[in-house]
């Protein structure tokens, strides 16, 4: 796996002191009376000027009641967690590449994404930790980095539910902060925004779609450049208790010297063991040379 490749992937998915204060805030906040979740609070900021009737049912669609994550598909939900709701989101992810006879392994874990509603029903906050071991074999010899990632912070703001063919809309303002390992740092604070619209276009299918733009370091470089990671994500809900998704995924760069495209395929499913609950597995390979062979997981989430 070339080394702007995993610095892409690792940039898909998010001091201790400081974050457990944040997130003690956070929580006491969304778990407060006065932020108690009410059916008269809008669960969109804003609404389309539309006349078509069905807004689609959006991300909870067919079985409202269940939880949605962000994991473990790179496409991001729309939908947020909801005012008061605190959910956590965990994972393992394992990478391989073979390139130019030299072989490269990572381990991404745990992948903690927290995310808690607060203040209304379309605003949450984000932290995600994330740690690697990552070892490399090849005819210059074998070596192996461990450490943690810069944090991510950020918000979710749910803007409008979808109406007729008018998607349900999602803005992210997001930032990576420099608080990770000295091999995995970018040294400074990395801004961003994702857009996120999703269509209910079917009783059991929705599709989901992802616009990133985000500021990234170039280690080959030792400058930064601007990335755009584009995903196209198709939804099935088999049941109740099953969902299967496959999606397809794109980093594209600008001014990033050495960074080439990458271009991936990535399916797998959800398993809703209670509402609350929910086990993941998902794989994927790469589909242009530029890209990691293959990847794949599992995870665990659940909410209060």
């Amino acid at each position: 796996m070339k080394a702007s490749g995993r610095r892409g992937w690792r940039s898909a998915r998010v001091r201790a002191g400081g974050l457990a204060v944040a997130l003690a805030a956070a929580v006491a906040l969304a778990g407060s009376p006065a932020c108690a979740a009410s059916a008269e609070r809008p669960k969109k900021l804003l609404s389309y000027d539309y006349d078509g009737g069905d807004d689609g049912g959006g991300e909870e669609g067919l079985y409202g009641d269940r939880i949605v994550t962000d994991r473990p598909h790179i496409a991001e939900a729309a939908s947020t967690v909801g005012l008061g709701r605190v959910q956590v989101e965990n994972g393992y992810t394992f990478y391989s590449d073979n390139a130019a006879g030299t072989t490269t392994q990572l381990h991404s874990y745990p992948e903690t994404l927290v995310r808690a509603g607060i203040l209304q029903e379309w605003f949450e906050v984000r932290v995600q930790y994330n740690a690697f071991s990552e070892s490399t074999a090849g005819p210059a010899g074998t070596s192996l980095l461990q450490g943690s990632d810069d944090l991510y912070l950020g918000a979710k703001v749910g803007l409008a539910a979808q109406a007729g063919l008018l998607p349900e809309f999602t803005i992210f303002p997001q930032m990576r902060v420099p608080t990770g390992s000295p091999v995995y740092t970018a040294d400074e604070v990395l801004p961003g925004m994702n857009f996120v619209y999703a269509w209910r276009a079917g009783e059991r299918l929705e599709i989901e779609c992802n616009t990133n733009v985000n500021r990234r370091r170039n280690p080959a470089a030792a400058g930064y450049y601007t990335e755009y990671l584009q995903t196209f994500n198709f939804e099935y809900d088999v049941g109740p208790k099953v969902m299967l998704f496959n999606e397809f995924v794109v980093f594209a760069q600008v001014g990033g010297v050495g960074v080439p495209q990458q271009a991936y395929s990535h399916g797998g499913l959800h398993w809703f063991l209670l509402p609350n609950l929910q086990i993941d597995v998902h794989a994927a390979v790469g589909l242009n040379e530029a890209a990691a062979d293959f990847f794949g997981g599992s995870g665990l989430s659940w909410r209060w």
